[in-house]
């Protein structure tokens, strides 16, 4: 009699269990599968990243006395053409999680899921990520040009003065009578150019009789300091004007990349010293920049005992789920590793595992898009 109870109960308890499976199917699903319960879908994650990459363009401006710079000052390093190129200054890489559409699944509920609303606590819990736009965060188009040496104008119109004589009659007698003529005319390009020199030795003669304690009055450490960086800082200015001048601007390009894990190296962007930025790949390799991913887990021997484990396994039993895994990422430019930029968790370099079929309270949402 004991015997018979225990039968039946181990019976009800192996029923139990059947209702209790569901079926978790990989899209897309074969015409011939049967499936009766109600259903939700779902997709596994992947990591993208956020690349912000800030781009340096260094522009050489000739100056307007350039050409007088080595006869007049004795200049010799100078800018002698107007120039322009570009280098990557730096690049940050934000980690973020996106719906993997090569993973997207089929689970059917169980009669315990039915009768406990399992949908609705589902679609309650779950949350709808928004979609994800960057563009250029920031590109600088001010004019930052000195103020001087952009607007510097002398006065290019000088007089002049003749003094010749003229013979004239006076009371009888004649008389050789002085004139002066006043004319008004243009400065060459030369003349302007030693005007500046001129001004330039001024500046340095008043600077030196400042530091040398030539004039009377007894200055004040603040005073002293203010005159001689004034005196310096319009040195500079005037010193510009023939030697030239370095303007750097920053560019900030933002742009979302993918990690492959069938790919050794992921190509991100280019920067040509010519023309700057593009997010296509450069004829020139040391132009183009990648990153490198470097599981820091050793997938060997993880998809060694994967295959074990997978072959004693059922098809179609329960949740598909991936983790991330630690990926050590290293900027490549060309053949040549520059930069490593840290370590991020990244869900493609992980592995596909199967849960049990039974887990009806199991919190899908939490590893997984709904929908």
């Amino acid at each position: 009699m004991i015997k018979k109870s225990f039968i039946v109960f181990l019976g009800l308890f192996v029923s139990l269990n059947v209702y209790a499976q569901k079926a978790v199917y990989q899209l897309p699903v074969a015409s011939k599968t049967d499936i009766t319960n109600p259903t939700f879908f779902y997709m596994l994650p992947q990591t993208a990243f956020k690349v912000d990459v800030v781009i340096t363009k260094t522009t050489n401006i000739k100056g307007l006395y350039a050409d007088f710079a080595e006869k007049l000052l004795g200049i010799t390093n100078y800018c002698k053409e107007n120039s322009t190129s570009f280098e990557l200054k730096n690049i940050t890489l934000t980690p973020f999680s996106v719906p993997d559409e090569t993973l997207q699944f089929v689970a059917e509920l169980s009669t315990i899921q039915m009768k406990n609303n399992f949908l609705q606590t589902l679609y309650t819990n779950s949350t709808t990520t928004g979609a994800q736009t960057f563009s250029t965060l920031e590109q600088n188009n001010a004019d930052i040009l000195p103020d001087f040496f952009k607007n510097f104008a002398d006065v290019v119109m000088q007089q002049t003065y003749e003094t010749y004589t003229e013979t004239k009659i006076i009371d009888g007698v004649v008389t050789q009578v002085p004139i002066t003529q006043t004319k008004v005319t243009t400065k060459t390009l030369a003349q302007q150019a030693q005007a500046a020199v001129d001004f330039i030795e001024k500046i340095r003669d008043d600077r030196y009789a400042i530091l040398s304690f030539a004039q009377e009055t007894t200055l004040e450490k603040e005073a002293f300091e203010y005159l001689v960086d004034q005196l310096n800082e319009l040195e500079k200015k005037y010193l510009d004007l023939f030697t030239g001048i370095t303007v750097l601007e920053d560019f900030h390009e933002t742009f979302v990349i993918y990690p492959n894990s069938e790919h050794a190296l992921q190509f991100v962007c280019s920067v040509t010293p010519t023309l700057g930025f593009s997010t296509s790949m450069s004829k020139t390799s040391a132009y183009n920049y990648y990153l490198k991913c470097t599981p820091k887990v050793s997938t060997d021997l993880r998809a060694g005992f994967n295959e074990a484990f997978a072959a004693k396994q059922k098809k179609n039993m329960g949740y598909r789920l991936r983790k991330a895994v630690p990926v050590s990422v290293t900027l490549v430019r060309g053949d040549t590793e520059e930069a490593l930029l840290g370590i991020f968790p990244i869900y493609q370099y992980g592995f596909l595992e199967t849960l049990p079929a039974n887990l009806d309270a199991f919190e899908i949402w939490k590893w997984g898009y709904i929908y």
